[in-house]
């Protein structure tokens, strides 16, 4: 039974030194990278060889995007909605892609790992194969996502439970401007 959803879209507007106040904590955030699977294994997950401080300072503004997967009935299956996230995912990097190049000096921020090539060439040691779309996460740079979404947009990051869906999934990135 496929995932029934309708699509909701917020942004909101900060400051990179705002937001990081608020929102960055490199040393807290790195390591529970270290749970997921991506960790060492994509050239836009940690670790780096570089401090992502780095990315954050070079940056004066933030637009945040949030993609919001609506459920439209309670109780569907998780799995159907995980892909349904996964396929909403190239929707909203099409469009963080769209904002970048209308936008000069901006950086987009991706919701998650970066999926562009099947296998990433990090796990081989070789460099990134596409070096011109790589782009980091707001997690992978240290930032905190859920308080993120509860501060700018007033919502609660919700979770699966016992093969179910949330009411809504979200994926949360934006846009780092000069």
């Amino acid at each position: 039974m496929p995932f029934h959803y309708h699509i909701r879209e917020l942004t909101a507007k900060t400051t990179t030194a705002a937001f990081v106040v608020r929102f960055v904590w490199v040393e807290k955030f790195l390591p529970l990278c270290r749970r997921c699977d991506s960790y060492g294994t994509r050239w836009t997950c940690p670790p780096f060889d570089f401090d992502p401080m780095t990315i954050w300072h070079n940056y004066t503004g933030l637009l945040l995007y949030a993609r919001i997967l609506q459920a439209d009935t309670p109780e569907q299956p998780l799995e159907e909605a995980l892909a349904a996230l996964k396929r909403e995912k190239l929707l909203y990097r099409d469009k963080l892609q769209q904002w970048e190049r209308d936008t000069p000096d901006s950086r987009m921020l991706l919701a998650g790992t970066c999926h562009e090539c099947e296998a990433c060439e990090k796990t081989q040691g070789r460099p990134c194969k596409k070096p011109e779309l790589l782009r980091y996460s707001i997690e992978a740079l240290g930032g905190d996502v859920e308080g993120c979404l509860q501060q700018y947009f007033h919502m609660p990051m919700l979770w699966g439970r016992a093969g179910k869906a949330p009411d809504y999934l979200v994926l949360v990135g934006g846009l780092l401007l000069k």
